[in-house]
């Protein structure tokens, strides 16, 4: 009797500061988030971690926030609705940005998108699912959103007039890309940059709790079933399984003072890489400002990668 009722207290203890716990949180990590608010529209950027980038990411919001976008959309596999901002500009070359966990689509990548605005490309950024205007009421933490991306590039590659497209995504962005890179068959497909992305979700979970002091080691495993049963994926899985088999070129960004997603995933998600690749390691580079930290040399390094698996000129 004294060991059923051991049994029983351990049981319910268990469930009660260990499964509701564990359900909670994966509600809220892969519940839908609002996208964040534009960096031009923040008013000053003091006190963050863009502040000392502030006379460059600015000024670049504001200007690609000012094209003349189109709305565009396409339906998920299992029939969510997702939105798209497409600036068109009648070039062959299309470069399509896959935002972070809760990001602005185009302030993710301001300095960037000005720069391939300006050199004539045509840009397009998608909500992920779960976010924004996007539909859905889970996101995938990047093992869903690898297949709604294989739809964006779908509807682009139909354009007769793109003969290139690269893909750049950005933390929770770049590592569905990295999950895709091995589902990617579109010929047109010429670069994916994968810039700040982490391992798994859960790793990256892992990493998180770590830093919160969360009893991870006991929370993660409930949160992995839990996916299993809701999203039908395996959050432990590795976007490094993918990438060993993929043929795409893949250029890799992290920022080596990256206190969100530590740069060893980064590298990690780099070894594993099957095809043609390169690492570009930014020294004192927070999340997602490798790019803009690295300055010129940053850019160029970039530019050249994607020039050379080009079909035409980068401009």
């Amino acid at each position: 009797m004294i060991i059923i009722i051991i049994l029983i207290v351990l049981a319910v203890s268990y469930i009660g500061f260990i499964v509701v716990p564990a359900v909670l949180l994966y509600r809220f990590a892969f519940g839908r988030k609002p996208c964040s608010v534009p960096l031009n529209e923040f008013g000053t950027l003091e006190g963050t971690r863009y502040a000392p980038f502030s006379e460059t990411l600015i000024p670049a919001d504001k200007f690609v926030h000012s094209q003349p976008f189109e709305e565009i959309s396409v339906t998920a596999r299992d029939g969510v609705l997702l939105r798209g901002r497409y600036l068109g500009q009648n070039s062959p070359r299309t470069m399509i940005f896959v935002h972070g966990y809760a990001g602005a689509p185009i302030s993710n990548f301001c300095a960037q998108a000005e720069r391939f605005c300006r050199l004539g490309w045509n840009l397009l950024f998608i909500t992920e699912r779960a976010h924004g205007e996007s539909g859905g009421k889970r996101l995938g933490l990047g093992v869903l959103e690898q297949y709604d991306l294989l739809n964006w590039i779908d509807l682009e590659a139909q354009k007769s007039s793109v003969e290139d497209i690269v893909v750049y995504g950005s933390s929770m962005g770049s590592t569905a890309v990295a999950y895709a890179s091995d589902k990617i068959t579109c010929p047109k497909v010429r670069t994916l940059v994968v810039d700040c992305g982490f391992v798994s979700p859960y790793r990256q979970l892992a990493c998180d709790g770590r830093t919160r002091k969360l009893p991870t080691v006991l929370l993660l495993p409930v949160m992995r079933l839990v996916a299993w049963l809701d999203i039908h994926e395996d959050i432990h899985r590795t976007a490094g399984q993918s990438l060993k088999n993929t043929h795409i070129p893949v250029l890799f960004i992290h920022g080596e003072a990256d206190r969100t997603v530590p740069i060893a995933q980064g590298r990690e998600n780099y070894e594993a890489c099957g095809s043609e690749k390169e690492f570009i390691a930014v020294a004192g580079a927070d999340h997602i400002l490798a790019y803009v930290t690295g300055g010129e040399e940053v850019q160029r390094k970039t530019e050249e990668f994607i020039s050379k698996h080009m079909k035409g000129k980068l401009s």
